[in-house]
């Protein structure tokens, strides 16, 4: 049976003649819509009309609500044979591209910008085209699969005339070869950067995430047993969303597990604790590391490429080598509210200059080389078609 046709969040294009950027993803999973997302926002108040084509992957279908109203969205089906898959979101895309020539392509993801440049190549358009791998697992434990990727799809990739733009620094490496590269990091919304800080009673340590990440789970629930101790009365929060499995096991470990709905609400989460605590790695930006400093939260991290990026040890956070470190870490920062502060402090001065959102409007913009935003947010869109009721 052969899968029906994309999705389609219909839009009114606006009246100006800035023209349209077209995005191409996989699934929107966290690493990619903590830059999309913002990009599309900065992209729409800038004039820009823009299509998001991409799998309809209902796990990741809460980001969906984010991207900004006036961004089309084309959802190729989900299927579980990559190849058909693929196949879907390449006619998705070459329909799209067909309906009205974009100013600009931006290809989110190693495979979609295989898919994409295809795409655009035999279509026989002129637009600029911008690569982002977002923490694609080919370019971090698979990464000789992505350089060797890169190199095998040079002719059509045309690295010596097209640019890259990475969010995480250390990705920059992959593209050297390239026309130019622009390390542009995912902003932290502005709600983690004013909400007002309101420790708990009590010691409380938080972390979380939105994606499905049994490790990360687990190191939690591991972190939260060995600090059970009545006398210190440390209490564990998981801000996001788990799978079924992980919600036992934080809830056997006694964490309590907070799936809110949007930056609004895990800010004010976020606010109450503590301490929080990233146990374990992320394959492309550390959204969640970003957004706990501007909350104000002295944070503790293991000693990930990731983390070292973004956190200066000592001074806006902890880098921590071993489980033993950072216990100690905790512990410390439990005992003296004035090394909490002081460390949250950094952390949110640190977010403000680097993960505004003005910032990353601007330095988007000028990577695609558009002109500053002028034009202000137009009206609601239209539902998807063919969505069911």
């Amino acid at each position: 049976m052969s899968p029906a046709g994309p999705l389609r969040r219909e839009v009114r294009w606006s009246d100006s003649d800035a023209g349209r950027v077209v995005h191409v993803v996989g699934c929107v999973t966290d690493e990619v819509y903590s830059f999309l997302g913002p990009a599309t926002h900065a992209l729409a108040r800038s004039g820009l009309d823009q299509s998001v084509v991409m799998i309809d992957d209902v796990q990741y279908r809460h980001h969906l609500v984010s991207l900004h109203e006036r961004a089309e969205l084309v959802l190729a089906p989900s299927l579980r044979n990559p190849m058909r898959q693929w196949r879907e979101v390449l006619k998705a895309l070459r329909q799209t591209l067909a309906d009205s020539p974009p100013r600009a392509v931006h290809l989110h993801g190693i495979v979609p910008c295989l898919v994409g440049a295809w795409a655009v190549r035999t279509s026989g358009i002129r637009a600029a085209i911008f690569y982002s791998p977002h923490g694609s697992r080919a370019m971090g434990r698979f990464k000789w699969i992505g350089a060797t990727l890169l190199w095998l799809f040079r002719p059509l990739l045309q690295p010596g005339s097209n640019t890259a733009i990475v969010n995480v620094p250390q990705e920059r490496r992959a593209f050297d070869k390239w026309k130019s590269v622009d390390v542009i990091e995912s902003p932290a919304s502005d709600v983690f950067l004013t909400v007002a800080r309101n420790e708990a009673r009590h010691p409380l340590v938080v972390t979380g995430g939105r994606e499905h990440n049994p490790r990360n789970a687990e190191l939690l629930a591991q972190l939260a047993v060995l600090l059970t101790d009545d006398a210190l009365r440390i209490g564990f929060n998981w801000i996001g969303s788990v799978d079924p499995v992980s919600r036992q096991r934080l809830n056997a470990a006694g964490v309590s597990v907070f799936d809110v709905a949007n930056d609004a609400e895990r800010a004010q989460r976020l606010a109450a604790g503590w301490i929080y605590v990233a146990p374990g790695g992320t394959r492309g930006f550390p959204v969640f590391l970003v957004e706990a400093m501007a909350a104000g939260l002295p944070c503790v991290a293991m000693d990930t490429p990731q983390h070292r990026e973004v956190i200066r040890d000592g001074e806006t956070g902890f880098l921590c080598e071993s489980e033993r470190d950072l216990i100690g870490c905790i512990a410390t920062l439990v005992d003296s509210p004035t090394l909490r502060t002081r460390i949250g402090e950094a952390a949110r001065k640190e977010a403000r200059e680097r993960f505004g959102e003005g910032r990353f409007s601007s330095r988007l913009l000028a990577a695609y080389s558009f002109d500053s935003p002028t034009a202000s947010d137009p009206d609601s869109p239209a539902p998807l078609e063919g969505a069911p009721a």
